[in-house]
């Protein structure tokens, strides 16, 4: 295939790559063996392009030029595709068993079978019977083509399944829309003109972070985003500093996460350190809090969310009491109120069963 006339004149035609002209042949073909009926191909070249990790403009370019070359008719439907198709594995079997014999009945196969039966009297305890070892030497080629028939099929199905469960994964449609929002808030920063594309490994480790870091919430990967999009140091325009962010960094662990999220890349400008408990008493109880929250949910998380999250007051009300979080934002109260105030709730009673109830408040 990298060396058919006919993909050098779309290579030509299309002003492509024969590598890249290649690849999406084999998209074509993949296409027209999955639908039905078979040999007519639906195509998406926006998938393609994400897959296959090629600008969709060039997918199109290559897709436009198979059409032209008459590669592909205007039914969608691939020109030859009957010619070099078998309908069952029996007609493959079958081709391959007269092939086989076309052989045999050379003269010189002929010659060679005369020569063995002439020889065959002089082995020991050895029975003529050539009818019968003809039979049996079709029967085991028989066999062995069926056998390895499914072999091929097996491996093929096996295949064919790895390939629509990577092509799920890659195409998986929250992992989309967090690569359109990175486009938007930060990449739209850092290259205008370009946008971060999806690898396999990118999928990989945003799943990932969607799945332990983000709690599979779109609003925190956007405050994310926007954290990164805000800061001079990410994006490479402090003096001096020769770094700058990506997204195979951004979503690298959730350590990362954990210094974005607490301001470790603002530039220099650290945020200040979390104040003493406003009531001294609570602060073996708060310790006790964090350090049960990090065993739940790891010191990465616990660092992201309540670093800057700090008691304020206790109010004493029959025979319990309300403890006030303080948190730095709006956001982060909205976040620590959806997924862990239960815990929140859980770990301070455990620590001190006065404490009945958790308030969630925000600065000012």
């Amino acid at each position: 295939m990298p060396e058919d006339a006919k993909l050098k004149v779309i290579a030509k035609r299309s002003n492509q790559l024969m590598t890249h002209v290649v690849t999406v042949w084999l998209c074509v073909l993949d296409s027209a063996s999955r639908n039905n009926p078979r040999g007519t191909v639906k195509l998406d070249s926006e998938q393609i392009a994400v897959v296959q990790d090629i600008d969709q403009a060039i997918v199109e370019s290559i897709l436009s030029a198979f059409y032209e070359k008459g590669m592909i008719d205007q039914n969608h439907h691939l020109s030859g595709w009957e010619k070099r198709q078998y309908a069952t594995s029996t007609e493959r079997s079958q081709k391959s068993r007269a092939e086989s014999k076309q052989r045999d009945a050379t003269p010189c196969n002929t010659m060679q079978r005369d020569e063995t039966k002439r020889n065959a009297p002089q082995r020991k305890n050895d029975k003529i019977a050539p009818d019968t070892d003809n039979r049996i030497q079709i029967t085991d080629t028989e066999a062995e083509l069926q056998k390895s028939d499914k072999k091929s099929r097996a491996r093929a199905e096996k295949g064919e399944c790895e390939r629509e469960k990577r092509t799920k994964q890659i195409l998986d449609p929250q992992i989309l829309q967090m690569l359109e929002i990175w486009n938007a808030e930060v990449q739209s920063k850092l290259t205008p003109d370009q946008k971060a594309k999806l690898t396999p490994r990118r999928q990989e480790q945003m799943a990932k972070r969607w799945q332990d870091d983000f709690q599979q919430d779109m609003r925190a990967w956007r405050h994310y985003c926007e954290i990164i999009g805000t800061s001079e140091f990410c994006l490479g325009r402090l003096a001096g500093k020769g770094w700058t962010i990506d997204l195979s960094w951004a979503v690298e662990s959730s350590e990362h996460i954990a210094k974005i999220l607490e301001g470790g890349f603002s530039g220099g400008n650290y945020p200040t350190k979390p104040t003493p408990c406003a009531v001294p008493e609570l602060q073996p109880v708060w310790d006790k809090v964090q350090e049960d929250f990090s065993k739940k949910y790891g010191k990465a998380t616990c660092r992201s969310w309540l670093a800057r999250v700090n008691i304020t007051r206790i109010l004493k009300y029959g025979d319990g009491s309300v403890v006030s979080l303080c948190c730095p934002s709006k956001f982060i109260k909205d976040w620590l109120t959806q997924h862990y105030l239960a815990d929140l709730t859980y770990w301070f009673a455990e620590a001190n069963p006065q404490i009945t109830r958790i308030e969630l408040i925000t600065e000012g």
